[in-house]
């Protein structure tokens, strides 16, 4: 695709709200999410801030091995925490959580996360018999890349 169609295809995407979002994803607890749950499981969770700190004030189990908390309960928690005209822009940058969006959408092919998720766990820096950690800097930007545009489209 050519630059300039790539440009009038962005330029036509609409900016989701909190309230779009909420609606869209609203009856997507229960879809199954495979590739997120490899991603979390294999250590790609927010060690602190944001929703984990959250989870854990909320008396919360907050365990990157078992998927908890969930990234619906995340989604959910953080738009029902904003006005509802807000938009929900690209200063997200919650990974797991737009890997989560992406895969229970369907906004992203299967095929194309599960590269993603590979690649990622692949890069993993391995620290003898702990978590392994990541550069969540840069593979954060690379999944909003590769996905928050596709999940834009799908939800307006």
């Amino acid at each position: 695709m050519d630059s300039l169609c790539h440009k009038t295809i962005i330029s036509k995407i609409k900016t989701m709200t909190i309230a779009s979002v909420k609606k869209y994803f609203l009856d997507k607890e229960y879809v199954p999410c495979p590739l997120t749950e490899k991603l979390v499981k294999a250590g790609y969770q927010q060690v602190s801030g944001g929703y984990i700190d959250r989870a854990m004030r909320e008396g919360m189990v907050v365990d990157y091995k078992n998927n908890l908390p969930s990234q619906y309960w995340h989604l959910m928690t953080y738009c029902n925490s904003r006005n509802n005209d807000n938009q929900f822009s690209k200063r997200i940058v919650c990974g797991e959580l737009i890997v989560w969006m992406a895969e229970v959408s369907g906004a992203v092919k299967n095929h194309v996360l599960e590269d993603l998720v590979n690649t990622i766990i692949d890069n993993a820096i391995n620290h003898e018999g702990q978590r392994p950690t990541y550069d969540r800097i840069k593979w954060n930007k690379t999944i909003q890349n590769i996905c928050f545009d596709k999940i834009t489209i799908k939800v307006e």
